[in-house]
């Protein structure tokens, strides 16, 4: 997939998610899940321009996902301090987001090596090529259209909840 596919497509997953967090914990953890979510989703494509490393590569594996979720989850606990689960909340999307990156990655042809280098097995489902430009787009109209509504459902929701209270 290219950008867009993976921009769309994290926010695709991310957008059942919001109105959920909010609800449980607050419109602030929510809508920092969708900056890291979304934000997440083409760093692992970092890799292309740099000539010491292979794309798809040590970018491309479940450890890189550990790594990046960590680095998400202190940002997190930072911006949100307030909330004592900011830290699990932003370890969770910023790992989740790499692995859908990587779910976005294993239905090409080029596919991944998701558990390299302990276990070298290489994933690939075929489905479309990563410059199908028409799968690109309709991910990232769908992914940024689902989330733009669950954004609305939710602050509807808060809307309700503080004329309510």
């Amino acid at each position: 997939m290219y950008r867009e596919g993976h921009s769309g497509f994290n926010a695709l997953l991310y957008a059942p998610v919001l109105p959920l967090v909010s609800s449980v914990w607050s419109l602030e953890l929510a809508l920092v899940g969708a900056v890291v979510a979304v934000g997440v989703a083409n760093i692992p494509d970092l890799d292309q321009p740099l000539p010491r490393l292979r794309h798809r590569g040590p970018t491309h594996t479940v450890w890189f996902a550990l790594l990046v979720g960590l680095v998400a989850g202190i940002g997190t606990d930072l911006l949100v301090p307030a909330t004592p689960v900011a830290f699990r909340f932003g370890f969770l999307v910023g790992t989740g987001g790499i692995l859908a990156h990587l779910a976005g990655d294993v239905v090409t042809p080029m596919g991944i090596s998701p558990f390299a280098p302990l276990w070298r097995y290489h994933v690939t489902l075929e489905w479309f090529k990563s410059k199908n430009s028409r799968i690109n787009r309709a991910l990232l109209l769908v992914g940024s259209i689902a989330l733009f509504a669950s954004l609305l459902v939710t602050m509807g929701l808060s809307a309700v909840a503080a004329q309510a209270g």
